[in-house]
């Protein structure tokens, strides 16, 4: 098996929720929970769960891990600047 099968048959098996994956992409923008929240009009601790269920179905503990192994599988749009990301 080619390194493309094992990545589609990977992307098949961890399904995000739409609202984990947006979680996730305002997360790779450099938002906090509570900036997060108030975008989507959800709690922060609504969006903390969200996250830990995104970082259960991945298999990692980290938020920042959660979001490098979502883009490294290609679930996460590829992150831009926007007018939510701060300043480098």
């Amino acid at each position: 098996m080619d390194e493309d099968s094992d990545l589609t048959l990977l992307r098949a098996a961890i399904r995000l929720s739409p609202r984990q994956v947006e979680c996730l992409n305002l997360t790779a923008l450099g938002l906090s929970s509570a900036e997060i929240a108030a975008d989507l009009g959800i709690s922060s601790r609504t969006v903390d769960q969200h996250i830990g269920d995104a970082c259960v179905r991945l298999k990692v503990r980290r938020r920042v891990h959660a979001v490098a192994c979502a883009i490294g599988l290609g679930l996460l749009k590829a992150v831009a600047q926007s007018a939510h990301s701060r300043p480098v």
